[in-house]
């Protein structure tokens, strides 16, 4: 096993309090959003936004949003993810990407809009079917954010606890087709008791079979 790695993970925990003095670097923040854009998606369909909100205001109405959770403002940096939800642009969107990245043709990617179109129509037909399809996919990129985060030596703090609709509000993301999903917050420890205390999981042979 690589312990660099799993060293980084041990240490790593869900941080409730920050210590305000502490930022992170831009180079490491970049970092981390960006191992969040190359996280990987249903058919390569990326149905979500990361916004950084900075504006201390904002950061303050979130946190009124969430509970009064300290780290939605006094951590170093907060992420909001979202998922999209205009479905029914994704397939054309994907599909100039690719023509774009690759230089492919659209006639030669029809097969492949046409299974990503069904797919979507498949999720479709129940509105919270297609929302808990697009949602799911959204914890891709902040599990991959949360580990980069932790080789960095950077901390963070991932939210759920929050009321979905006021954060929507708040940063105006329903006109921009986006429904919250998850915050989360980067940062350094403060003091904070959860950071000593030990990694409850259940054991390697529990949760590994090897078939």
């Amino acid at each position: 096993m690589n312990e660099s790695i799993l060293n980084a993970l041990n240490w790593r925990y869900a941080v409730k309090n920050f210590d305000k003095t502490k930022t992170v670097s831009d180079e490491d923040i970049a970092t981390i959003l960006e191992s969040a854009r190359l996280a990987p998606s249903v058919l390569g369909i990326e149905p979500w936004k990361f916004i950084m909100v900075k504006n201390p205001e904002l950061r303050t109405k979130l946190r009124a949003a969430a509970y009064d959770q300290t780290k939605v403002d006094e951590a170093s940096h907060l992420v909001v993810i979202a998922q999209r939800t205009d479905s029914e642009v994704l397939s054309d969107e994907l599909i100039a990407r690719t023509i774009h990245a690759t230089g492919a043709t659209a006639e030669a990617l029809a097969p492949y809009k046409a299974m990503v179109d069904g797919s979507i129509a498949a999720q479709s037909s129940n509105l919270d079917v297609l929302n808990g399809w697009l949602a799911g996919q959204t914890y891709i990129p902040l599990g991959i954010m949360i580990e980069t985060a932790a080789l960095l030596g950077v901390d963070a703090g991932p939210m759920g606890g929050f009321d979905p609709e006021q954060v929507d509000e708040i940063l105006g993301l329903k006109a921009k087709n986006l429904h919250v999903v998850s915050m989360i917050a980067f940062g350094y420890r403060g003091q904070d008791a959860y950071a000593t205390m030990p990694k409850v999981r259940r054991a390697y042979e529990e949760v590994i079979e090897v078939l």
